[in-house]
Formats: C-alpha cells, structure tokens, sequence
C-alpha cells in the first residue's frame, strides 16, 4: 500500500514533508507525492516548473530518509481538489495527508478549498497538518 501527500508551495510544505516521512518510516508505506494544476491556457510554464520543483524537492526529501518515493504532477483540466479525489480512487492508498490552513467561511465559498474537497470526499483516511 502507500500513503498519498497533496503537496502545494504553500509555506507549511516542510512540516507536511516532515510528517509524511515519519508516517512512511512507521507505517512502512511507500510515498506517492502528488501535485495538480489545471493545465491549457490556465497554467503558466513558470507554475509548472515550479511544480516540477517542488515535487523534486519533496523527492529528494524522502529518499534522504530512506522512503520508497514517487511523485506525479497531474496536468489533466481539473481542478485540483476534483483531480487529487479522482487519483486517490485510481491508486487506492492507505491514507492521504494534506496542508490545511485557517480560513475564514467567506473565503471558503468564494475561493473553495482543495483540502476540504480532499477532506470531504476521500475514500480513505485523510490527516490534516495544519
């Protein structure tokens, strides 16, 4: 089995990173690290060499510590939450582990929440790392 990380740039990466190593060394699990942009003309080549980036950084991470590790950056028109629910049922992982962070209800409606739609509509357990 493995344990899926829906990793972002966002600035708590290192502790979701941090987490998920110690998960795969307790659980014995293999790393699949995951990262969704939309594609077409709604992505840049800037947001997917930093994509490209940050899965090699997440990568090299794991592999420091010993982890069976791979990584996918989806580009498949989907919406990040949409596209991250559809790999999780096409992987079947033993866990998802996600960054959250505090927003207010009005953000949440008017921005929408790729964490909370993983949350929500995960088949499998899913850890929240805030």
């Amino acid at each position: 089995m493995s344990i899926v990380v829906a990793l972002s740039k966002s600035e708590r990466r290192t502790r979701i990173m941090d987490f998920a190593v110690e998960e795969a060394k307790f659980r014995n699990e293999k790393l699949i690290i995951v990262h969704s942009l939309f594609g077409g003309s709604r992505t840049s080549e800037e947001e997917i060499t930093e994509g490209e980036s940050l899965l090699k950084w997440a990568e090299e991470k794991a592999k420091a510590e010993g982890i069976d590790v791979e990584t996918h950056l989806l580009v498949r028109g989907k919406e990040a939450g949409d596209d991250i629910i559809d790999f999780i049922r096409e992987v079947k992982p033993k866990m998802v582990i996600v960054g959250v962070r505090r927003r207010s209800p009005t953000g949440k409606v008017i921005f929408g929440s790729v964490p909370q739609k993983i949350i929500l509509n995960s088949d499998v357990p899913v850890v929240s790392i805030r």
